[in-house]
């Protein structure tokens, strides 16, 4: 059976390694017995089609690469949205899921609209970026997520975040973070996030097998889920 991956903006929105999450689910997919195909869109194509999509990912890019995204993406919302409304899976992480929200403060003088899917707003002080590791927790299944933010802005407001920051190793000034809706989730987590946080990945694959109609196969990855369970005792005990 195939499953096809849809990788958005790979040449513009490639930082910090985020190509592995595509990678490590290809292998999660390939171990259910899946054969995975991987599709690209960019700057260069006029045609947005997800009919036969399986999952959707956009990594993080620079803010100037950022920026020409959303000038491209917004000319194809209404299919994104359908696609989003349709319950397909999709990972946006980085600066990448600015470009869902309503807007990014870039200047004195300059707002960048987003799609407009969530209401938050970002705000890029000039010459100021922020860094540092983060923990992430849901608030209803206490789920962590662990992972390195490197981001040129914050977040001005927080109503549709969904994650409470509940530890920040450097000087991240945010207190929530990340986005959902249907099976969209959108973090501001770098590293790359799925093999850091393998419990996301299973979901993906959970999520995929069901839509296929399979049932998924008990595949264990125990050295991602120890680097895991390592790096966010690590950080938890960290004295700031």
């Amino acid at each position: 059976m195939n499953v096809k991956i849809l990788y958005l903006y790979p040449d513009f929105m490639n930082l910090y390694g985020d190509n592995g999450n595509v990678r490590i689910l290809k292998k999660r997919l390939e171990d259910q017995g899946f054969d995975v195909e991987i599709t690209s869109f960019t700057v260069t194509d006029y045609d947005l089609s997800f009919e036969g999509v399986d999952f959707v990912f956009m990594g993080s890019g620079y803010e100037s690469n950022r920026n020409i995204v959303i000038k491209h993406f917004r000319h194809f919302k209404d299919s994104f949205i359908k696609a989003v409304e349709d319950g397909i899976p999709m990972l946006f992480t980085g600066n990448s899921y600015d470009i869902l929200c309503t807007g990014i403060t870039i200047s004195e003088f300059e707002f960048m609209q987003g799609l407009g899917l969530f209401d938050v707003t970002f705000s890029e002080p000039p010459k100021k970026r922020y860094r540092g590791d983060v923990i992430l927790e849901l608030p209803d299944s206490k789920e962590r997520y662990v992972g390195f933010v490197n981001r040129a802005g914050f977040p001005e407001d927080t109503g549709d975040l969904t994650c409470n920051v509940i530890k920040v190793i450097g000087d991240v000034p945010m207190t929530k973070d990340g986005v959902h809706v249907n099976n969209l989730y959108g973090f501001s987590l770098i590293g790359p996030m799925l093999l850091k946080n393998p419990s996301l990945a299973d979901m993906f694959v959970e999520i995929i097998c069901s839509r296929k109609g399979v049932q998924v196969k008990p595949v264990d990855y125990p050295h991602s889920l120890k680097s895991h369970v390592k790096t966010l005792k690590a950080l938890l005990e960290t004295v700031i």
